[in-house]
């Protein structure tokens, strides 16, 4: 080495190292990486969304629901639709009032509704830095923001009108306000609480089981935690009365949301006059006639759509069959589907890091002290939701309703970047490889981030064989069919008997959620595809002497 390229040597690392000191002491230059890496991300969903993506199959029903909310039309015409996908409407009605709607690009294919998504995506995203960073520094705040920007299930429900983002911001957003209540009882903060846990119930209805769960870990805190410092400890008379107003805070606060969100739709309706469909919601009418002549201080279609989910949930009615590791079942799901589920579609090292977090965590003792304090309100929700969706829930037709888990896994897993200045040069290689080897993983099936399978699946084409429905197939490739169609002229889609040549099906047909499983099980069972549309749909070369053999030695030709 000469005299000129060590003096740059040295001149480089200096410039290095004090890049990084004014990193570690200017807030805003941690400010700045932040809302670069947000604004990365959004650009990796919007680059996406203007490849012209076809209308997942929900998206447009979503779409009209808020359209017609913010119309001011509540009434339910399906199940699961719910307020908040008005926000999706929300730039075209106000580039509507302003009287020219080419204020804004909106046809087709929802690009601006998608947007609106897309930007509640990054609010989230800087949630997750911002709550972690609270609890454990800058450097484990980002890479709890890199794994939640880098995994391949929130970029591909980022870029769609529906409303699992904005549930699963909902779940973040109200836990975070909780655990800010819970540490300092403020007239402030229990209104945000007030305010988090009302607009979730707006989102979606998996936000009905945050009550309990608030109660519970609020409780637990209070026991646990909160008791210690008190000079003077509450009897047990003023504990039942304080939480007996936070009860009654908490209700008139969410019935009001949920009015508001529901345009006070028939609210006060006589629970009698419900047209119920679950046998749970039709039990209660029959067997408690005083309840007749109650009337039910929510919005008529919010009870409604309840009622109706409880009845799809039990029934598998609309979902179509269930699909796991090659079985099939038309209408209770799998233990473990989203155990199962989670290993294959997450992406690999952030699986390592989720581990090694709960491993460092709790094996360590100056870790876990402060876990009445913050984690709770991170891990109750987690562990409940895991148990319920794994063991208690029947719709299982993809990773996307476990997804409000995630951000309070990520923000948990900031714990093990903790000393981050102390960790040996091996320690901090190891973490940025890990992140590097995450962004290879989740780029290699971008911008078919909807149908992302780890390296468990090394074989994209076999990722059928797991899982199916909405983890691979949400009717998003639609566009990317019909130009193969159109450039291989001898392909044929669906075929509805026995064939031979250049054939081409979709998951959800193959494995049976969306047809009869016995339909394609000549095709399931006796040959193997030999490539993909957009990972979504199979392609099969079947020559007229695999045909004879098929035929000569099953009865599927018969058929």
């Amino acid at each position: 080495m000469n005299i000129k390229t060590s003096t740059n040597y040295v001149s480089g690392r200096r410039f290095s190292k004090h890049l990084l000191n004014w990193i570690k002491s200017s807030s805003k230059a941690q400010n700045s990486i932040v809302v670069l890496i947000i604004l990365v991300f959004a650009g990796i969903n919007i680059f996406s969304v203007l490849r012209d993506f076809s209308l997942t199959t929900d998206e447009d029903k979503h779409y009209l629901y808020g359209e017609n909310v913010i119309s001011g039309d509540s009434t339910r015409f399906d199940d699961s639709k719910m307020p908040v996908t008005a926000l999706n409407v929300l730039p075209k009605k106000i580039a509507t009032f302003l009287g020219d709607e080419r204020l804004i690009y909106f046809g087709s294919k929802f690009y601006t509704a998608r947007m609106v998504t897309i930007f509640f995506s990054c609010l989230i995203a800087f949630l997750v830095f911002h709550w972690a960073r609270l609890l454990y520094g800058f450097m484990p705040a980002l890479f709890s923001l890199l794994l939640y920007v880098l995994d391949p299930n929130i970029i591909a429900h980022s870029q769609l009108v529906t409303t699992d983002i904005y549930v699963t911001g909902a779940f973040a957003f109200a836990f975070f306000r909780l655990w800010k209540f819970a540490n300092e009882r403020s007239l402030r903060n229990g209104l945000w609480c007030l305010f988090a846990l009302g607009i979730s119930q707006v989102a979606k209805y998996t936000a009905v089981l945050l009550f309990p769960l608030f109660f519970i870990a609020l409780l637990i805190f209070d026991l646990l935690e909160r008791s210690k410092s008190l000079q003077v400890k509450e009897n047990s008379k003023v504990f039942a009365i304080r939480y007996m107003r936070y009860a009654a805070l908490t209700i008139i606060a969410s019935i009001l949301i949920i009015n508001l969100g529901f345009l006070f739709n028939r609210t006060f309706t006589y629970f009698g006059e419900y047209q119920f469909r679950s046998r749970l919601f039709q039990n209660i009418q029959a067997d408690f006639p005083a309840l007749h002549f109650l009337p039910v201080p929510v919005p008529y279609p919010y009870l409604e759509g309840l009622d109706y989910m409880r009845n799809t949930e039990q029934s598998g009615l609309l979902s179509g069959n269930v699909y796991f590791l090659g079985q099939i079942s038309e209408l209770k799901g799998f233990p473990g589907y989203y155990i199962v589920a989670s290993l294959l579609k997450v992406p690999i090292p952030t699986q390592i890091i989720l581990i090694l977090a709960q491993l460092v965590y709790f094996t360590q003792k100056e870790r876990r002290g402060n876990f009445f304090k913050n984690e709770i309100f991170l891990l109750i929700p987690v562990v409940f939701f895991t148990i319920y969706f794994n063991f208690f829930f029947n719709t299982q037709i993809g990773i996307r309703y476990y997804l409000p888990v995630f951000p309070l896994l990520y923000i948990f897993s900031g714990n093990l970047f903790s000393g981050w200045k102390d960790f040996s040069v091996a320690q901090k290689a190891t973490s940025w490889g890990l992140i590097v080897y995450l962004f290879i993983s989740v780029f290699s099936y971008y911008p078919y981030c909807l149908s992302y399978f780890n390296e468990f699946v090394w074989n994209r084409t076999q990722a059928y064989k797991f899982l199916a429905d909405s983890n691979i197939d949400w009717g998003q490739s639609k566009n990317e069919l019909w130009k193969y169609i159109s450039e291989h002229p001898d392909a044929i889609y669906s075929p509805r008997k026995v064939r031979s040549g250049r054939i081409v099906v979709g998951i959800n047909d193959l494995v049976g959620v969306t047809v009869d499983p016995d339909q394609y099980a000549w095709l399931r069972n006796s040959f193997e595809p030999v490539d993909t549309i957009a990972y979504t749909y199979l392609i099969y070369k079947i020559s007229p002497e695999d045909l004879d053999e098929l035929c000569a030695t099953t009865a599927y030709c018969d058929e």
